[in-house]
């Protein structure tokens, strides 16, 4: 499944280093993009337009809630840390809480701090109607740590790309946090995408329903759909730069 993915990525880094200007106008698309979808998918209102005006002008948005527009300020600012980070850190535990904690700066009325695993148990009814429990709350720093875990054993073992998915849908499984969870996963298996050289795997709204129901697989044992899934949105980002600099 990787090798085409392996092949286009070479074909990137061939063409690298990319004019400086180009290389912002990359960076500030995914950055829009990526802040526009992941935001839509919980629910923010904004339109994509709304979205890159905003993070370009600073200007409000008539009609639009300080809520909505404070999501979009704090996903652009994680996306910001998490360029900072993969320079020099890992995948750790206190990573995703810091994720966690920017996505919420700054919001009024949330009844949990920002940053803390949840201290009640949550779930989800799924697209097929079902109710899906998540992992205890009492069980989360257990399984937390045994994910990251996990990770340090298989970061050079398995394919960034099936590793940045599997990382997603397990984090998305334990979901460790009262609110928030869908957003920091996608965090972070960007953040492993970019740490291993690939663009981030931005999941599109109009693709919402495919992406639940891949998720949904992957709690009854079939992650192949999921792991298809961010294939196909990495190889998108990846298609998307070659256009840039053609």
């Amino acid at each position: 499944m990787f090798d085409h993915i392996d092949t286009v990525r070479i074909e990137v880094n061939k063409r690298f280093p990319f004019r400086s200007e180009l290389s912002d106008t990359i960076a500030q698309k995914f950055r829009e993009e990526w802040t526009y979808h992941t935001n839509a998918i919980e629910g923010n209102t904004f339109t994509f337009q709304e979205t890159a005006y905003f993070l370009r002008e600073g200007l409000t948005i008539k009609g639009k809630s300080l809520r909505e527009h404070q999501e979009i300020i704090n996903h652009a600012d994680a996306i910001d840390y998490l360029h900072e980070a993969v320079k020099e850190e890992d995948l750790t535990e206190q990573l995703v809480k810091d994720f966690h904690a920017i996505q919420f700066q700054g919001v009024r009325g949330i009844k949990f701090n920002p940053g803390t695993y949840k201290k009640y148990d949550n779930y989800v009814l799924t697209l097929s109607g079902n109710r899906y429990h998540y992992t205890p709350a009492i069980k989360v720093p257990l399984e937390m740590k045994q994910l990251i875990d996990w990770y340090k054993l298989k970061k050079t073992q398995v394919h960034p790309v099936r590793l940045a998915a599997v990382i997603h849908h397990k984090l998305s499984a334990i979901h460790p946090f009262t609110d928030g969870n869908g957003r920091v996963s996608r965090l972070i298996m960007n953040f492993i995408l970019i740490k291993n050289g690939f663009p981030p795997a931005i999941i599109r709204n109009e693709n919402r329903e495919d992406y639940y129901t891949a998720l949904e697989q992957g709690d009854k044992g079939k992650l192949q759909p999921f792991i298809k899934l961010i294939t196909t949105e990495v190889m998108r980002s990846l298609e998307f730069m070659i256009k840039q600099n053609d």
